[in-house]
C-alpha cells in the first residue's frame, strides 16, 4: 500500500514537473525569461527562487536549461521583469487598491491581469528601464525583480489569469504617468543628505494653501511646519510666516467659528508640537528586532542585510526617511561593510525576501516639495532607497514583534563577528534550555561553529539527565536492538544500574535488570542543555525527575524502536507498535463522564469507528445500546446522569487510544497524536 502512494506522488510529482517545464518553454519563446521557484516545497519562504537567477536577469534560459534548473524541488514558476523581458507589472496587495486604479487610470486596467491570493499583478510590455519599487499597498516589479506567474501554487492558493488579454504597451510618458500616480499621493520626505539649507526657493504659504484644501487649516499647518523644521528653519521664523497667514484662512463648510486670538494660540501649540515632537527613527524604536535578524542570517545565508540595517541605527537614521545609494555605501564603510556589500543588500541578491525587497525604493524623478511637485524644482535623482521601519521589516519577513539586542560597531565588522554577537546576546539574556542545533538554526551555521563560539565567549553549559524509575511499564517504551543498529549505541537513553554502571538502553537489558532484581536500575536521557555566560556557581549536571508519560514521549519523539524515516513515519510507526502490544479483552467497560467523553470517544465526523457500543441502564433494569458516537454520549448522559453511562469495547483502552493517536496523525495534529501514544505506550 506504501509503495503505491510513493508511486502516485512521485508520478503526481513528475506531472507537475513537466507542466512547470512545458509553460517556462512557451514563455521563454514569446520572449519572456523564467525562472523556477520553490513554492510549496518551502513552505516558509515559498517564493524564493530555487536557483541562482542573476543570469537570467539579462538573458533568456534556453530549452536545455529550463529541463535542467527546473528540478523536482521547484514548484512554481516565476517570470523576470525589466528589460529582459520587456515586462513591467504593478503588484497590488489588496483589491481595494486595485479597483482604486481601476477607478483612476481606466485605460490601464485592459492589460494581461492574474489573480494573486491577496490582489492582482498587472503586466505591461515596455522598453523603458524601470526601478523596482514599492508603494503603499502594493510593489512596481520593473529591473532586478520577478513575480510568481500562473499556475503556480503559493501557501495553498494557485494563481490564475482572470484577464486573457495581450499586455498593454507603454512608453516613457505612460511610465511617467504610472509613477506620479503612486507616488504623489504618498507622505512627502526629504532625501537624505539632501535637504535644503536655504529655503527661499520654498513657498510654504503657498504649500500650506494647497495642502489646507485637502487635509484642513490645522493638519496643513503641523505638515508645513515639520518640513520648515527638516530644512532648517528656525521655530520662530517659522511663526512669523507661518501664523498670521494661518490665522486669516478660512475654514472648511460647518467649521465653528474661532476669534483671531484662539486661532494664533491654536496655531502656536501645533508649531510647537511639530518642533517638539520625537522623530520616527530605528534607534527610538528599539533597533532591528531580533526576530527580523534571525530571518535574515537563516534564509540569506549572508549577514550584509542585518548588518547594514544595524548600520542605519547606529548612524541615527529616521525610518522612512530616504537617502541615495552613495550615502548607504559611506555609512557601510563607517562600520565595515564595502562597497560590494552594500549594493548586495540594496539592489543585488539579499536585496528581496519571497519576491518583495526588504529596503523599499522610489523612483524619484525630482526631489519632491510638500509632495506638489510644483514645475519640478529640484535635483534629478534616478533612485532612492527608504530607510525601514520595524514595522515593515517584521510585514515583509513574516516575523513577530521581538525585543532587540543592542549591537555594538564592533559587532558589525565582519560576518563572523556579528554572528557571535548575536548568540552572545541571545544567551546573555535568556540563558536558554536548548539544543547545538536549534541555536545553530538562529544565526544560519552548523553544530561546529557554535561550539567554536561557545568557546570563545566562554560560554558554560550545563547538561540536563532526565531520570526514570526502571519497571515493567517503562520497559515497553525502550527500543528494541535491530540487526541494523549499533552494539552499544541508544541514541542519549541508556541504563544506569544500582551499582552506578551504565548499559545501552536495549529492551533485552532492562529485561535482564529487572529479572535480577535490581531496584536502583534507572533510565537515563540526555535532554537540552543550560547556556550562560560566566556563571561561576553552574553546576555541571542537573538531575530532573521525568514520568512515564514524559518518557515514552521522548521515546516516540526520538525514533522509538523505528529503524528510520521522518517523524511522521517513526510516530505513525510507534502508533502501530501501540495497537500491537494493546492486550485485547472480550468486553470492557469504560464508564463516562461529561468531560472524559472527547478524550473516549473520536469526532462524528471521523468514518472509522470504534469495535463496540455505548449503553446505559433504564429504570426498569434493562440495558439500551447506543452506536459509540460522541454526540450520542452527550445525550445518553444527560438522560441518564454521570457515571451511569458506560463504552463497552471488544478492544482494550490502549488499542482505542492507539486508534484515535492514528486519526490524529491523518488530520495533521502532531501533539495531540503524540500524547495518545504516549498513554497508549505507558498503559495511561
Amino acid at each position: 500500500m506504501k509503495k503505491t502512494a510513493g508511486k502516485v506522488m512521485r508520478k503526481s510529482a513528475s506531472l507537475w514537473r513537466k507542466r512547470l517545464v512545458a509553460r517556462a518553454k512557451k514563455l521563454a519563446a514569446s520572449g519572456y525569461s523564467s525562472i523556477p521557484v520553490l513554492g510549496s516545497s518551502a513552505p516558509t519562504e515559498p517564493k524564493r527562487p530555487a536557483v541562482s537567477w542573476r543570469v537570467y536577469q539579462s538573458r533568456i534560459a534556453s530549452a536545455g536549461e529550463i529541463e535542467r534548473i527546473f528540478s523536482r524541488e521547484a514548484k512554481a514558476l516565476g517570470i523576470v521583469c525589466g528589460r529582459v523581458s520587456k515586462l513591467l507589472v504593478i503588484d497590488f496587495d489588496d483589491d481595494l487598491r486595485y479597483r482604486r486604479f481601476c477607478r483612476h487610470l481606466p485605460q490601464y486596467c485592459d492589460t494581461y491581469t492574474v489573480k494573486t491570493k491577496r490582489g492582482f499583478h498587472l503586466y505591461f510590455a515596455t522598453s523603458v528601464k524601470v526601478a523596482s519599487h514599492q508603494f503603499e499597498g502594493g510593489d512596481i516589479k520593473g529591473e532586478r525583480s520577478y513575480v510568481v506567474a500562473p499556475p503556480s501554487e503559493i501557501a495553498g492558493f494557485v494563481y490564475r489569469c482572470v484577464k486573457d488579454v495581450p499586455e498593454l504597451e507603454v512608453g516613457q510618458e505612460d511610465v511617467n504617468q504610472l509613477l506620479n500616480y503612486f507616488h504623489v499621493k504618498a507622505e512627502s520626505h526629504a532625501v537624505a543628505g539632501r535637504r535644503l539649507k536655504d529655503t527661499s526657493d520654498i513657498d510654504l504659504r503657498r504649500v500650506y494653501q494647497r495642502l489646507a484644501l485637502r487635509i484642513g487649516r490645522n493638519n496643513a499647518l503641523y505638515r508645513v511646519a515639520s518640513m520648515a523644521r527638516e530644512r532648517g528653519m528656525e521655530k520662530r521664523e517659522a511663526e512669523s510666516t507661518l501664523l498670521r497667514f494661518h490665522a486669516k484662512a478660512p475654514g472648511r463648510p460647518g467649521h465653528k467659528g474661532e476669534s483671531r486670538l484662539e486661532r494664533l494660540s491654536e496655531g502656536m501649540r501645533t508649531i510647537e508640537s511639530a518642533y517638539g515632537g520625537v522623530a520616527r527613527g530605528l534607534e527610538g524604536r528599539g533597533g532591528v528586532p531580533n526576530s527580523v535578524r534571525e530571518r535574515l542570517l537563516r534564509s540569506q545565508r549572508s549577514t550584509v542585510m542585518a548588518r547594514l540595517l544595524d548600520c542605519f541605527v547606529l548612524a541615527g537614521w529616521q525610518a522612512e526617511s530616504y537617502f541615495s545609494l552613495k550615502e548607504a555605501v559611506c555609512v557601510g564603510r563607517q562600520y565595515g561593510l564595502n562597497r560590494k556589500s552594500v549594493l548586495q543588500a540594496l539592489t543585488g541578491e539579499h536585496s528581496s525576501y519571497n519576491g518583495r525587497h526588504i529596503i523599499s525604493r522610489r523612483y524619484v524623478e525630482y526631489v519632491d516639495i510638500g509632495g506638489l511637485k510644483e514645475r519640478k524644482r529640484g535635483r534629478p535623482v534616478e533612485l532612492a532607497f527608504q530607510a525601514p521601519a520595524p514595522g515593515r521589516l517584521l510585514s515583509v519577513l513574516d516575523v513577530e514583534r521581538s525585543p532587540s539586542d543592542r549591537m555594538r560597531s564592533e559587532d558589525l565588522r565582519s560576518a563572523k563577528s556579528y554572528r557571535m554577537a548575536v548568540h552572545r546576546e541571545y544567551i546573555r539574556r535568556l540563558s536558554p534550555r536548548s539544543s547545538l542545533a536549534v541555536l545553530a538554526r538562529r544565526v544560519g551555521v552548523d553544530e561546529r561553529t557554535i561550539r567554536r563560539y561557545n568557546q570563545a565567549l566562554q560560554v558554560k553549559l550545563t547538561a540536563c539527565v532526565g531520570e526514570l524509575e526502571l519497571t515493567w511499564d517503562a520497559l515497553a517504551s525502550l527500543p528494541r536492538r535491530g540487526w541494523r543498529a549499533g552494539k552499544n549505541t541508544t541514541n542519549g537513553v541508556w541504563l544506569e544500574a544500582g551499582d552506578g554502571s551504565r548499559r545501552p538502553a536495549w529492551r533485552h537489558i532492562g529485561a535482564k535488570l529487572l529479572k535480577a532484581g535490581d531496584r536502583g536500575a534507572r533510565v537515563c536521557v540526555r535532554r537540552a542543555s543550560v547556556y550562560r555566560l560566566q556563571d561561576e556557581s553552574q553546576r555541571a549536571v542537573e538531575y530532573e525527575t521525568l514520568s512515564l508519560r514524559q518518557f515514552a514521549r521522548l521515546a516516540v519523539l526520538r525514533g522509538g524502536s523505528s529503524a528510520g524515516g521522518g517523524a511522521m513515519q517513526r510516530l505513525g510507526e510507534a502508533v502501530a507498535a501501540a495497537r500491537e502490544r494493546a492486550s485485547t479483552a472480550r468486553y470492557e467497560k469504560i464508564q463516562l463522564f461529561f468531560d472524559s467523553v472527547e478524550a473516549r470517544i473520536a469526532d462524528d465526523k471521523v468514518a472509522e469507528t470504534i469495535s463496540g457500543y455505548l449503553c446505559a441502564r433504564d429504570e426498569a433494569g434493562g440495558e439500551v445500546r447506543r452506536p459509540v458516537k460522541r454526540g450520542i454520549a452527550y445525550r445518553l448522559l444527560k438522560e441518564y446522569g454521570e457515571g451511569k453511562v458506560f463504552l463497552a469495547l471488544r478492544s482494550s483502552y490502549k488499542e482505542v487510544m492507539a486508534s484515535l493517536a492514528r486519526h490524529a496523525l491523518r488530520s495533521g495534529d502532531a501533539e495531540r497524536s503524540l500524547d495518545m501514544v504516549a498513554g497508549a505506550s505507558a498503559g495511561a
